[in-house]
């Protein structure tokens, strides 16, 4: 279901099919690399603060708009829209998954507030709860969506939406499964996003506009 809209309503993202990437190789000491963010920072990094030798033991999948860590145990899933386009990039654990989808954004100022608003109206007006909450990054909005199954059965599912306001760019992290309830379960998949890379180029771009993805070369377009 499509959670995030431009001014006038117009959907940007849309339930796309799957890809699921094969995983780099890894260093033995990767996953407690990802797991070694540093203290304070509370967004993503910017491709402007990664230097060419940073985090040389942590395997990050160059996606374009996103390059995303890559550790043993977890699953890295590149969603597409109907188009057959890369639109999102979703961490799946054990213990639940985290959705990462980038947007423009102006650079004067963050755009989280209004989008955690949208979102909450959006949740409501299709018959789910939707709260705000204080959380490790700020604001962040717990919602239970209602969803209409294959069978036909209303189903319920929660959700963690959280937003981070970076150079001229938001990342919005979708938490899902037990992730979305259990800090303990989303703490591995919140380093990685801690330790994710948003590269927004220099192109002109409107706000809320999706920075665009990549398949990586071995990816088969389906």
């Amino acid at each position: 279901m499509p959670l995030f809209r431009r001014r006038g309503d117009q959907e940007i993202a849309d339930d796309g099919e799957e890809f699921d990437s094969p995983q780099a190789d890894q260093p033995a000491n990767a996953e407690a690399e990802a797991a070694a963010a540093e203290p304070g920072r509370r967004r993503p990094l910017d491709a402007g603060e990664v230097g060419p030798d940073a985090d040389a033991s942590l395997t990050r999948l160059d996606l374009g708009g996103l390059r995303v860590p890559v550790v043993p145990g977890i699953e890295l899933r590149v969603e597409l829209n109907d188009q057959r386009q890369p639109i999102a990039a979703t961490l799946v654990s054990p213990r639940g998954a985290v959705q990462l989808i980038a947007f423009a954004a102006p650079r004067s100022e963050g755009i989280w507030d209004d989008v955690r608003r949208e979102l909450a109206e959006s949740v409501r007006a299709g018959g789910g709860r939707a709260e705000e909450v204080p959380g490790p990054f700020g604001t962040e909005l717990r919602a239970v969506l209602r969803q209409v199954g294959p069978d036909g059965k209303t189903r319920e599912e929660q959700v963690r939406f959280v937003g981070f306001d970076g150079p001229r760019w938001f990342l919005r992290a979708t938490f899902s499964g037990p992730a979305a309830t259990d800090r303990a379960a989303a703490e591995l998949l919140e380093t990685l996003v801690l330790r994710a890379v948003v590269v927004r180029g220099t192109e002109p771009m409107a706000p809320r506009d999706p920075i665009p993805l990549r398949l990586p070369p071995q990816a088969p377009r389906l």
